[in-house]
């Protein structure tokens, strides 16, 4: 084993390993094995990015259930402490993330109702247009609605963490001007690196970086380059190089977004992708939940500091949540 892999394997170990993206939990709740299994700390489990409000509580009524059938390896995490702490006990945290504002129906008080229920992220839009603003493959780039508004202000008042990734670029800026707490796109990448309408121009880094926000490293390939449908790490790393030069090391962490090809085409007829934006199956994902500690060797040959490679691996994200949950 090298140097780099000896390092960054104890630095993972000694670390809090986030992975703020985990949508694969939509198709099989038992994948939650794949990240407990490879030593995360906590991630945030997606329970829906399409689903209206009876169809979400019941969704999140099978993710309760889960937790509690797992009581020795899982833990529900709605603040900081509960993530410092499932790493002493040897268990994984998991909270539960929307991709997008749709199950709030047009109700705002719903904040409150699904912060209770251990929703500690909402993402406003899933790629298209919702009652909150529109998405990034919406030409229009119309911005934050009033109603969008109202439930940034919601979630500020509750403790619920405002995600921006799949949402248009108005929408985004207008989110945080609005948003009196850091905000997170949980996962995206650098357009300056690879021009995908789901990764982030330089003034959406430098804006989100100025809140105190973090960007998840996003590992679906189509978002990190066109040159190959087999990216490596080293692909990813050169979005995380991007935004470290643009905004520091303190506003980068990990949302590997791994799902199964299986979903491509319900979520194609559903109409949440455009087959231009998301190319077919199959997908080979750099990082796929299973191989985390491999960032942390690109890392390491790269030359960060032990303490800038925690920050990357979940330090960073910690940050925004003991800010935003307590």
């Amino acid at each position: 084993m090298s140097h780099h892999h000896e390092r960054a394997a104890r630095i993972y170990r000694e670390s809090l390993v986030i992975d703020c993206a985990v949508p694969v939990l939509m198709q099989d709740l038992r994948d939650w094995r794949r990240y407990y299994e490879a030593g995360t700390t906590a991630i945030l489990g997606t329970v829906t990015s399409t689903d209206d409000l009876p169809a979400t509580v019941e969704k999140l009524s099978r993710y309760l259930e889960l937790i509690g059938a797992n009581p020795e390896e899982l833990t529900l995490a709605q603040s900081s402490q509960q993530i410092v702490k499932a790493k002493a006990d040897g268990k994984m945290a998991m909270a539960f993330h929307f991709q997008n504002g749709r199950p709030l129906g047009r109700d705002a008080g719903m904040v409150e109702v699904y912060k209770r229920l251990g929703v500690g992220v909402i993402q406003l839009c899933y790629n298209y247009r919702n009652n909150l603003g529109d998405g990034c493959l919406e030409p229009e780039n119309a911005g934050l609605s009033t109603f969008g508004r109202d439930v940034v202000k919601k979630m500020n008042e509750h403790g619920v963490l405002v995600d921006l990734s799949h949402t248009g670029v108005r929408t985004t800026l207008e989110a945080m001007d609005c948003s009196s707490k850091p905000d997170v796109f949980t996962h995206a990448n650098a357009r300056a690196v690879h021009d995908h309408p789901r990764n982030l121009t330089d003034e959406q880094i430098i804006a989100v970086a100025a809140k105190g926000g973090v960007i998840g490293l996003c590992s679906f390939p189509a978002f990190i380059t066109d040159k190959t449908l087999r990216p490596s790490v080293n692909d990813v790393l050169a979005h995380l190089d991007h935004i470290v030069e643009v905004a520091g090391i303190d506003h980068v962490g990990i949302g590997t977004d791994y799902f199964h090809d299986s979903g491509y085409r319900l979520n194609v007829d559903l109409g949440n992708w455009s087959a231009d934006e998301y190319p077919a199956p199959p997908w080979h994902y750099p990082l796929d939940g299973t191989n985390t500690v491999e960032l942390a060797v690109g890392l390491s040959e790269r030359g960060y500091s032990d303490e800038d490679i925690a920050k990357v691996l979940g330090e960073n994200f910690m940050r925004v949540f003991a800010e935003v949950w307590g």
